[in-house]
């Protein structure tokens, strides 16, 4: 296994610097979301250049709510940049972990997480990138149908074949987890667009957990919008190394929302042993220069 946030902070002593910086780092070698698609050397290059450029304790394999989804057969619309812009089409059925591992756009991504862990992952943790239980219920099964999942599972109502089908979507991610963990990530990082949250849905994924704490590694939680007391307190119950939302309750982390970066102060964290993170990726539009010093203020 790679070095892992727990090492770092043990070691460092002071804040983690861990910004998401997937697009803005294939800005700066200038690869474009297909180019980031279709070689795997490259896109690895590029993420790798950035974590020396800025510094940062971790640098995280790949950014995109609709990777385990589209390696299933979801038709997603995206601009440009890879954002997610339009409606998908719905598999008829989720397939199997294995084989879902061995897709080509899952192969594809455990590519550049190999060659990751193998330049940096021994000077910065190489966090493996996995859509969150909510999100992921929306990809797979349309907003109507999540919703109406989440209020039968809040309920203690789940019918029985809706519950087969949660826990194979649960089974996924814990196939996906573990290709990470095999190749040496250092940890997880467990990312939800801005949609419906529910403790009940994080329990659901308990075995998501239980596979890191196998590994030894931390799952952080990122979360693009406020997340409930509730679903926090779920996720430190299973076992969450971190917790990064707007409003975070958690007291090891700084969440600092990505379009601060556009301005020229940001305050930084009083005291040391935190989490600096943004709880969204930093716009790829962001002076490079900017986020440097960010970063190099935070170590002194």
């Amino acid at each position: 296994m790679g070095v892992s946030l727990q090492t770092l902070a043990a070691k460092r002593g002071g804040d983690l610097f861990v910004p998401l910086v997937f697009r803005l780092a294939l800005r700066l070698e200038q690869v474009n979301w297909d180019e980031a698609l279709e070689d795997a050397p490259l896109a690895a290059f590029a993420l790798a250049s950035a974590q020396k450029m800025f510094a940062t304790d971790a640098c995280v394999n790949w950014f995109d709510t609709g990777l385990e989804a589209e390696a299933t057969g979801v038709e997603l619309v995206r601009d440009a940049q890879g954002e997610i812009s339009g409606e998908s089409v719905l598999p008829l059925e989720l397939p199997d972990p294995a084989k879902f591992v061995a897709t080509p756009t899952i192969s594809h991504v455990l590519a550049v997480t190999r060659q990751l862990c193998e330049t940096t992952g021994q000077h910065a943790c190489v966090l493996g990138c996995l859509t969150g239980p909510a999100t992921l219920l929306r990809r797979f099964f349309g907003a109507a149908a999540a919703e109406e999942l989440l209020a039968a599972l809040a309920a203690g109502k789940l019918a029985a074949v809706d519950r087969q089908r949660l826990d194979k979507l649960a089974s996924l991610s814990v196939s996906l987890a573990r290709a990470y963990c095999e190749l040496g990530v250092g940890g997880l990082v467990l990312v939800e667009e801005a949609v419906p949250q529910t403790p009940e849905l994080a329990a659901a994924f308990d075995a998501l957990f239980n596979l890191a704490a196998y590994y030894g590694v931390p799952i952080v939680v990122v979360s693009r919008a406020a997340m409930s007391s509730a679903v926090a307190a779920a996720y430190t119950k299973l076992g969450a190394g971190y917790i990064v939302a707007p409003g975070t309750e958690d007291a090891r982390v700084v969440a600092i929302a990505p379009e601060a970066l556009l301005h020229p102060e940001v305050p930084r964290a009083k005291g040391a042993g935190h989490l600096v993170a943004t709880t969204w990726e930093v716009p790829a539009e962001v002076a490079p220069e900017r986020l440097a010093d960010f970063g190099a203020r935070l170590k002194h």
